[in-house]
């Protein structure tokens, strides 16, 4: 059941990718809770099933696979045809298979990269006729695309792309005209389904509390309020910004 919390968002339609759990699922409700009507998407049906439950009449939850071009251009077809525009957009979608360097296989490599950077790009070419005068755009990265992370530098970089390029859109003339707004999210550690292979070895939970200064995991749900603000009004002369969640862990 959701709970009333101030309409920020009311009657905005709002583009999530990623969804069917960890940050994307908690961005997605929180987004539903603040009035908005929320398209969820993800690769995971039954977990979307799930979702849809969850939203309670304030969205809907439909499979998209973001490593297909020609999938994400089918569904921003269908989502004009249903919704006509697209207010908020949440480029969310990714992976995180922590592949080494020298163990690194062109598949990995291609998988991840499929994921985390074309399929951001792609999201938001597709998406671009939609977004509607004013619409607000937030792209959830990594702080590992600040500080780096050692053992898993192709997600880093991945990430690291998808921080300059969120940040470059934040500023081009073409979007100011039609008042988009891009920012990026940045979260540290969060104990979501994709880091449950950490958060349940004691020594890993504790070793990576020890590298943030707040000594804890974050909450994906502390992650979907930063989302929230860049989407809001609240954050109307904020654009190609990179807001950390991270218990300020990149600062050190």
């Amino acid at each position: 059941m959701l709970q009333e919390t101030p309409a920020t968002l009311s009657q905005r339609i709002t583009l999530v990718t990623g969804a069917s759990s960890g940050i994307g699922r908690a961005v997605a409700l929180a987004l539903a809770r603040a009035g908005a009507f929320v398209v969820a998407t993800g690769r995971s049906r039954e977990r979307l099933a799930a979702l849809a439950d969850e939203l309670a009449g304030q969205g809907e939850a439909l499979p998209l696979d973001v490593s297909e071009p020609d999938d994400i251009a089918r569904f921003m077809r269908s989502m004009g045809e249903r919704h006509g525009r697209i207010n908020a957009l949440v480029v969310n979608a990714g992976v995180s298979p922590a592949v080494e360097i020298d163990t690194l296989t062109v598949t990995e490599y291609q998988s991840l990269m499929d994921v985390n950077v074309r399929g951001a790009v792609f999201t938001f070419a597709h998406a671009l006729p939609l977004l509607s005068e004013g619409a607000s755009v937030v792209f959830v990265g990594s702080v590992a695309a600040r500080k780096g992370q050692p053992g898993d530098a192709v997600y880093a970089g991945s990430k690291g792309f998808v921080r300059a390029f969120a940040r470059s859109l934040g500023t081009s003339p073409d979007l100011m005209k039609r008042r988009i707004r891009v920012n990026v999210v940045s979260p540290g550690p969060i104990e979501t389904p994709l880091t449950e292979e950490a958060t349940r070895n004691p020594e890993a939970k504790v070793y990576v509390e020890q590298l943030i200064p707040m000594r804890r995991w974050g909450r994906d749900a502390e992650v979907a309020q930063a989302v929230l603000f860049l989407l809001s009004e609240a954050s109307s002369f904020t654009t190609g910004a990179d807001l950390t969640v991270d218990g300020g862990m990149s600062h050190v």
